[in-house]
């Protein structure tokens, strides 16, 4: 079953590898005034049972983009240690102590691995932890989307910066650049994959231009694609900005 791992990270103990097979269902957790809580169920794929440990992190995006963690204490969440037998599932409970208004908070809580000591006391090798990391989204009392694009090319290189300006986040699924020609057709086309954008924040997408095609072009666009919001832009390119 192929599950989505957001984050994970890599405990080095001794020489061989190995880490547990485990799942976790929601991947994503939403609160609101009507939904003060939620179920995060975590599963052992193993055949040896497993421990981990649980932790809330705040959520936010710094003046690049980059994801930033700070400790918080406005999710209430339990048990924030689980040891599941094989092939067993345990819960944790997530819920907030004061709920978003005006704007949308992010968290992620991490379900954590723990080192087997087993592994430690037999000095085999690599014991690999993995760490999972659910975003928790408190949505404000009215959930506005809206975002903006601008695209720019220079030195061979195009630039498209990203902006959220609703008071909720969005999942950006890709961002597409597409090079037309004076006829307005297609000359060259790339996608990048996307990534959270919270409110408020916003990140950049560079793409290396290939040299002929971009010299064919004459219109250059770019498309921010997420869930409900596709977001356009485009400018003039010429022989200058291709190299």
């Amino acid at each position: 079953m192929n599950r989505p791992i957001l984050f994970f990270s890599v405990l080095i103990l001794s020489s061989a590898a190995c880490a547990g097979d485990f799942g976790v269902s929601p991947i994503r957790v939403d609160l609101d005034r009507a939904t003060k809580s939620a179920l995060v169920t975590v599963t052992n794929d193993d055949a040896r049972p497993l421990a981990f440990q649980v932790r809330a992190l705040e959520w936010t995006q710094d003046a690049a983009g980059a994801d930033r963690y700070a400790d918080t204490a406005d999710l209430v969440y339990f048990p924030r240690q689980l040891k599941i037998p094989p092939k067993e599932s345990r819960v944790v409970r997530i819920g907030y102590k004061v709920p978003a208004v005006q704007a949308e908070k992010a968290y992620r809580v991490f379900i954590e691995e723990l080192a087997d000591p087993d592994a430690r006391a037999a000095k085999t090798g690599v014991a690999i932890t993995l760490r999972f990391g659910v975003p928790v989204f408190l949505r404000p009392v009215e959930p506005r989307l809206a975002g903006e694009v601008a695209v720019s090319a220079a030195g061979g290189t195009a630039r498209a910066l990203v902006r959220n300006t609703g008071n909720a986040h969005f999942r950006i699924a890709s961002v597409r650049y597409t090079g037309l020609d004076a006829a307005g057709q297609t000359v060259f086309e790339h996608a990048l994959d996307g990534w959270y954008l919270l409110t408020g924040a916003e990140r950049s997408y560079l793409f290396k231009l290939p040299p002929e095609q971009c010299a064919l072009a004459h219109t250059l666009r770019a498309e921010a694609l997420a869930e409900n919001l596709s977001l356009r832009a485009e400018r003039a390119i010429g022989p200058g900005d291709c190299r």
